[in-house]
């Protein structure tokens, strides 16, 4: 079946019967459906076209009654759906004449003379008469007579042009002769009449339209005839009857709402004097948009023309072959289909030698393959090819010299501006909160924030919240980014990408559903599919060149967020998940316990985990161990998340301790009791009493750092009390006890339980528990005004380091060491034991540590009469201080001047 609007609107059946549509107001409806072919047309929008904006009360009703009625008549291959907020009609595009028109156009446009004006024929042998001639209101004529009669009569211009050029001068005056009745004043069209009337021997009648036409445009526009009507009237004059040359300007329009790319523009206009230029970057990042805007720009600098080739390199259908791409750049030159060589070889000889000598753009629009551009490439060093691709095609680079530009996706404020050209200012303006979450939640990817602008504009009412709400569920996000019609969306374009990769990549790819963070290495990945590091690798660098992954850091991988809801769909159809799974928290288990070993002064190995990595980073140092932690966090934290999830309590209490390590040994307060909490639950759940009160006992002296020394005395007795029998745990509660008390003002108490715990650091031999004992003693002097004795304690516990690794109790005794001088007036003495214990911290990054012996610095200082000297080290400290959640930050702040404190904030 199929809907005919060019012309008064017609519904005619398969075998070409014409079906009955009725009343006015129904063919109407069926216009404006059909002019939208499969996209959503919203009620509202309906009733306004249907009614001129002024829909009466019933409207609603009536309109529900022409969709039943159409319903009955439509069939053949072209349906009526409702779908929200409004009606779809689905059907081929072939169904309505409006789009086989265009079609036939478009197809006009490279093909050659003979085979493109039997298109344009097609094409407007369609039009019947004036655009809707029946429809009765005027809002939905204007909104496309306009572009449609322009686009005929394009039509009729080009196969005036195109007649002419096949010697077939005759033909192509009885075409253009009508339109310029109808058009007298527009120039191109009477300037094709007029090389068409000369081409037929009729030069008195060609110079006649010149004459007429010039006096009308004095008359009634008050100009001169342009450059093509005065070119046309001076190759009369001469008696050139040459058909023109065609000057290629295939580049398609510029996409509506471009925005931002300052930088990639300034890039490109700095490379001009490169003979090729590669944009590349993931799909739907924008790519051919800043290609074309920049083409543009720069189009004039080409005035031999410019060609555009769509290699469609990542479409459904298969890529286009150089070859052919060649027989349309050669036809855009005027070379006959009898003049173009038969192999590709000669194809591609022939289009360097027609540009040898001009200055030509070529834009290859989605290039697949490196082997797919070369033979598209001029052999002029005047020329300027512009290439995109998803894959980094490094090829050109390394052989052809051409210059990679990276297309990243939008900062911020270009995301934002490119709502605001779909939706307008007011409409992002009025939600800031709602817009930023939703350019988050659409990666800041041209693609998704144009679907998702789409969306809000053909739905006034909604506001831009309603959307981020919905985008939130990570199960339909991708589905929600996508268009009605087929192949079209962020999943679609990443589908394609998927199903060109390599096996080993593509299992990958798919298994990366399973990891919960936003970035891994190759370590990682091997562990994830139980291979060596080197096949990951090389699969990880397939993914990268595909632009599905990018590499932040040698050997570091990282995956935009819309991609990791991909990959979490394709993994849910995967075997063996559970074990995939188990074995990536058993690498994170063994690399992390591995790693706490440098940083932790007491560390006993985890038994080996169920599923030991073959390949795992070498951590031989506290440096390696702590870089490690470093990058590693943000993925044990989701690790972590997971193993709570399901992923084993055993597992779930491991890498709490890991983490609580590296925690420990940044000064992290606030997360340590969290972890502390998690690991402890755990431990307690697996009935393991020596876990519970490893937590218990790390979760007592985190809180009375943080002040909250009565719930630090709890923890630590619970955890004395499962320690029976276990001495090392012994020894650990009753320091941890001692301390915690100590902070409670409970001094006596504390000696007590310093005392027992420095007999069982000499019984069991531990020399590293005995230097915190020792310290925490120091400390508990200091509290008793005894800095002698404080000195003292200290003393002796350097006198211990030595014979031990560098560790968190060395720093915290040279910060005692500091106090008790500075108590005695030794300030020299301080401040060189304040300024090693800071060294030691930051070697360590204890940053807790940082922060007290920046503080003691910066009080020796003070008292040195050396204001300005302290304030640099005071702010240092402060800054560590809130960012930790002490309880001093206070105290601290009120030596600072206001404005060099303003600065700081809560993290």
């Amino acid at each position: 079946m199929r809907v005919n609007l060019l012309g008064p609107i017609e519904l005619v059946s398969a075998d070409g019967v014409p079906v009955p549509v009725g009343a006015a107001k129904r063919r109407t409806v069926l216009a404006a459906l059909a002019l939208d072919l499969n996209r959503v047309v919203s009620g509202d929008r309906l009733l306004s076209l249907v009614w001129d904006d002024a829909p009466p009360p019933q409207a609603k009703a009536a309109l529900q009654g022409h969709v039943a009625q159409l319903r009955k008549v439509l069939g053949d291959g072209v349906d009526l759906v409702t779908r929200a907020p409004g009606y779809v009609l689905v059907g081929d595009r072939s169904a309505v004449d409006v789009f086989r028109f265009e079609d036939l156009v478009d197809a006009a446009r490279d093909a050659p003379d003979e085979v493109a004006v039997g298109h344009l024929r097609a094409a407007l042998a369609l039009w019947r008469g004036p655009v809707l001639a029946d429809v009765p209101g005027d809002r939905l004529r204007e909104a496309v007579s306009a572009r449609l009669d322009e686009a005929r009569l394009v039509a009729v211009q080009e196969m005036g042009t195109r007649l002419h050029r096949l010697d077939r001068s005759a033909e192509a005056v009885s075409v253009l002769a009508e339109a310029v009745a109808e058009h007298p004043l527009r120039e191109p069209l009477v300037a094709a009449l007029v090389l068409a009337l000369h081409g037929g021997g009729r030069q008195a009648e060609a110079l006649d339209v010149v004459r007429r036409t010039r006096e009308r445009l004095a008359d009634e526009l008050g100009v001169d005839p342009g450059p093509e009507l005065r070119d046309a009237f001076e190759r009369v004059l001469a008696g050139d009857r040459r058909p023109v040359e065609s000057v290629p300007a295939q580049l398609p329009r510029e996409h509506r709402g471009f925005v931002g790319r300052t930088d990639e523009l300034s890039d490109l206009d700095a490379g001009h004097d490169s003979a090729i230029h590669l944009l590349v970057g993931p799909a739907g990042v924008g790519k051919t948009a800043l290609a074309l805007r920049w083409a543009h720009r720069v189009a004039a600098d080409f005035p031999d023309g410019q060609l555009f080739a769509d290699l469609r390199g990542f479409d459904e259908t298969e890529p286009l072959d150089p070859g052919t791409a060649l027989v349309g750049f050669l036809r855009a030159f005027g070379v006959t289909d009898a003049q173009v060589a038969a192999d590709l070889e000669g194809r591609a000889a022939q289009f360097r030698s027609l540009l040898a000598d001009r200055r030509v753009l070529v834009l290859l629009d989605n290039a697949r393959s490196a082997s797919q551009v070369r033979p598209l490439l001029p052999g002029s060093g005047r020329c300027l090819v512009l290439v995109t691709s998803r894959h980094r095609l490094d090829d050109l680079v390394a052989t052809e010299g051409a210059t990679a530009l990276a297309v990243p996706t939008l900062p911020e404020d270009s995301a934002v501006d490119l709502l605001a050209a779909l939706l307008g200012r007011q409409r992002v303006d009025d939600e800031p909160d709602a817009v930023a979450e939703l350019t988050a939640l659409c990666d800041r990817l041209p693609l998704a924030l144009r679907i998702a602008g789409a969306r809000l504009a053909s739905r006034p009412r909604w506001t831009i919240r309603s959307l981020v709400d919905e985008l939130r569920d990570e199960q339909h996000r991708l589905a929600l980014l996508s268009l009605p019609e087929a192949g079209r969306g962020v999943h679609a374009a990443l589908a394609v990408s998927y199903r060109e990769l390599p096996e080993g990549a593509a299992r990958l790819f798919r298994t990366l559903g399973l990891h919960p963070g936003a970035d891994l290495d190759s370590y990682t990945a091997a562990a994830l599919l139980d291979i060596n590091v080197v096949t990951a690798r090389t699969h990880l660098r397939t993914l990268a060149y595909t632009n599905l992954l990018h590499e932040t850091t040698p050997d570091r991988y990282a995956r935009h967020d819309l991609v990791r809801l991909f990959t979490r769909q394709l993994v849910s159809v995967e075997s063996e998940v559970d074990t995939k799974v188990a074995r990536l928290l058993d690498y994170y288990v063994f690399v992390g316990d591995s790693a706490r070993t440098h940083l932790s002064d007491h560390v006993r190995p985890f038994p080996p985990p169920e599923h030991v990595p073959a390949s795992h980073p070498a951590l031989d140092s506290h440096a390696a161990a702590l870089e490690w932690f470093t990058v590693e966090e943000p993925n044990l934290r989701s690790a972590l998340d997971v193993a709570l999830a399901g992923g084993g309590l055993r597992r779930t209490w491991q890498l709490a301790l890991c983490l609580d390590a590296f925690h420990f040994r940044r000064g992290d307060r606030l997360d340590r009791v969290t972890l502390c909490r998690i690991g402890a639950q755990a431990a307690r759940r697996l009935g393991d009493a020596h876990g519970e009160a490893t937590f218990l006992l790390r979760l007592g002296s985190t809180l009375a750092d943080l002040g909250r020394v009565e719930e630090a005395v709890d923890e630590c007795t619970r955890a004395a009390e499962l320690a029976g029998g276990d001495r090392d745990l012994e020894l650990a509660a009753s320091a941890n006890l001692g301390y915690c008390l100590m902070a409670d003002g409970r001094l006596d108490e504390a000696q007590r339980w310093m005392t027992t715990a420095l007999e069982l650091s000499r019984e069991v031999g531990d020399e590293r528990s005995r230097v915190g004992v020792l310290n925490n003693l120091a400390n508990l002097s200091l509290r008793r005004h005894a800095p002698e004795e404080a000195l003292r304690h200290a003393t002796e516990a350097l006198g211990l380091v030595s014979a031990v690794a560098p560790s968190k109790a060395h720093t915290a005794t040279l910060h005692t060491v500091g106090t008790a001088s500075q108590q005695l007036g030794r300030l020299q003495v301080a401040l060189a034991s304040y300024r090693e214990g800071l060294a030691l911290a930051e070697r360590l990054g204890d940053r807790y540590q940082e922060a007290l012996c920046h503080r003691g610095i910066g009080d020796v200082l003070e008292r040195l009469d050396d204001l300005a000297g302290a304030r640099p080290h005071w702010l240092a400290a402060l800054i560590r201080y809130r960012d930790l959640g002490l309880a001093d930050a206070d105290d601290l702040a009120g030596k600072l001047d206001p404005n060099l404190t303003a600065p700081v904030r809560n993290r």
